[in-house]
């Protein structure tokens, strides 16, 4: 079954696959989709997909990879599938952890954490020292325990199963509309000290997930990429006082857990507004109201430049406000963004603020 629309051809494939008149194997996933990408793109563009699919739902049969449906993008640069992730890496680790993995300055557990790499997060491997390995992922160079780091065809495997489509901004701040066209309202900004979840692949547009809400980007400012998570860098904050530096340490041991729309208990699962309302009652003994939108009526409204570990962080769409999340310092919010990336790390500015508050006093 062979559908085109516009510059863009789509196929569906279910019980076996067809590709440029050349077919082959049985499908161990649900669907298939083939997205030809650009205008000087021809059907005779993804003639050898055939190939790099038999090899995909081969190591599908053998148990090595699961998935429920696959997109493959044929660019004017090849095909883009979610094996290319191992493309980024020499030699490839994954945190072969529940929540998080911290990346120290020296190998041992007493030395100090510089960076944290989430469940299923990708580092190149740079170093094997006995019980350690000297890792680099995203902006963090240290050392990991190698008790929690898979390697090899296990470390392979795991990518392949576990990359998502994400989108690299390569401008310094790219506008999100709230429809794939200029025409469309700018909601916020996007700026490339992050990577964006990419839902779908539009002509010309990639609509990405902002935390609970969707938006649209030009292909034209960022590369889209199969990948795994990088480590955040991760420092207490040191200009600010004890009590503070408690709050953030305290929202630390979260870090990695799930999101649960409505939930209040990060042990369990919370939203944005359910976890800052935990942490700041159990950390701080500070009681603030349960929605974002409400809880950026408590406390005291200061600038960028005043802003303190502590500190609530906020951001709205379509004017309103829909997202909180704690700053910890060194430029950095904790927050619980969504299902996909539960309880994170991010820079402050990921997408525009609209607010901040100082809910803690002194």
């Amino acid at each position: 079954m062979i559908g085109k629309i516009g510059r863009k051809a789509s196929f569906i494939l279910l019980s076996s696959f067809l590709v440029a008149g050349n077919s082959t194997g049985v499908l161990a996933a649900n669907s298939v989709n083939v997205i030809k990408d650009g205008p000087q793109m021809t059907d005779s563009a993804i003639a050898g997909a055939s190939t790099v699919l038999a090899s995909y739902y081969e190591a599908v049969e053998c148990g090595k990879i699961s998935t429920s449906s696959l997109e493959i993008v044929v660019t004017p640069g090849g095909l883009l599938t979610p094996s290319s992730v191992l493309e980024q890496y020499t030699n490839i680790g994954v945190a072969n952890v529940d929540n998080y993995l911290n990346i120290r300055k020296e190998p041992g557990t007493d030395s100090e954490i510089v960076g944290k790499l989430t469940k299923n997060g990708g580092c190149e491997i740079l170093e094997s020292l006995g019980d350690w390995y000297r890792v680099q992922s995203g902006p963090v160079t240290g050392y990991v325990s190698a008790e929690f780091i898979m390697t090899g065809e296990t470390a392979k495997k795991a990518a392949v199963a576990n990359a998502s489509l994400v989108a690299k901004i390569n401008t310094d701040a790219l506008r999100v509309r709230t429809e794939p066209n200029t025409d469309a309202r700018i909601w916020t900004l996007v700026y490339n000290t992050e990577r964006y979840e990419v839902l779908e692949r539009l002509d010309g547009w990639a609509k990405i997930e902002m935390d609970t809400s969707e938006g649209y980007i030009s292909l034209e400012y960022v590369d889209v990429l199969y990948a795994l998570p990088e480590a955040t860098k991760y420092s207490i904050a040191t200009d600010v006082s004890a009590f503070r530096q408690s709050i953030v340490q305290y929202a630390m041991q979260f870090l990695g857990n799930p999101y649960v729309w409505g939930g209040t208990n990060p042990n369990k699962g919370a939203d944005c507004s359910g976890f800052v309302q935990y942490i700041l009652r159990n950390a701080a003994g500070v009681s603030v109201s349960r929605t974002a939108r409400e809880q950026a009526k408590n406390g005291n409204e200061i600038n960028a430049s005043q802003m303190r570990a502590g500190d609530l962080v906020f951001y709205s769409s379509g004017g309103a406000i829909n997202h909180v999340a704690m700053y910890i310092g060194n430029g950095q919010v904790i927050h619980a963004a969504n299902k996909r990336s539960g309880i994170k790390i991010s820079a402050y500015n990921y997408r525009t603020p609209v607010k901040i508050v100082n809910v803690v006093g002194n």
